[in-house]
């Protein structure tokens, strides 16, 4: 893939939209052409389980998936327990705008499950060396570390609960996935230029002009 680094540089991070951080002006260089979307988490973490409805959301905007299985975070040892959440591990996601990865570390037993590849090693050791997650980098430019909205919200709903939530964007958990989904759509489409057709929407051009 070829990474370009951004140690060195005199680039300091801001804060931006939600909980990202604004941490490079130079995009990852990939040979697709096109820009990465990483979402590094592991199938025990709750946090990782919030965060993945609004990814998935968000990525609908600019390609399909396939092989989405429903599942739950662990149910032991964990603040919030079985949460209700869509497993990345099997899936697959095609888009004409950008490349996603999603490496799931562990599944729900705490047990291990998706090897990091060499590729992987390096956007982590440069952009999230103490490997926490979920941890989330558009293009290399933008970073999440942590869910951008807690996981507390799904407690006790099972996946039909959270899809008739999801529609509902007046109830607080619809309305914390769309903040999200909003969010990460709009660094996406900063990302690519504004070339996809949601890119267009006076929503998305109002949060990206604040990027």
């Amino acid at each position: 893939m070829g990474i370009d680094n951004v140690s060195g540089t005199t680039f300091i991070p801001k804060k931006t939209l939600g909980k990202f951080m604004h941490i490079s002006d130079r995009p990852l260089k990939r040979s697709s052409g096109k820009p990465l979307i990483f979402f590094m988490s592991a199938g025990f973490c709750p946090y990782c389980a919030s965060e993945r409805w609004a990814i998935v959301r968000a990525l609908n905007n600019f390609g399909s998936w396939q092989g989405l299985l429903e599942t739950t975070s662990a149910e032991r040892d964990e603040k919030y327990l079985s949460i209700a959440t869509l497993d990345f591990s099997r899936a697959k996601y095609t888009s004409d705008y950008v490349d996603f990865i999603g490496r799931e570390t562990a599944d729900r037993n705490f047990e291990p499950l998706q090897d990091l590849t060499e590729e992987d090693y390096e956007i982590i050791d440069t952009f999230n060396p103490d490997q926490i997650i979920p941890f989330l980098l558009i293009d290399g430019q933008f970073m999440q570390v942590g869910s951008g909205y807690s996981p507390q919200l799904l407690q006790g709903m099972d996946h039909s609960k959270v899809m008739a939530e999801v529609e509902n964007s007046a109830s607080p958990l619809g309305n914390a996935i769309k903040t999200e989904t909003d969010n990460i759509t709009a660094f996406i489409c900063k990302s690519i230029a504004g070339r996809a057709n949601i890119c267009n929407s006076q929503d998305n051009k109002r949060l990206t002009e604040q990027i």
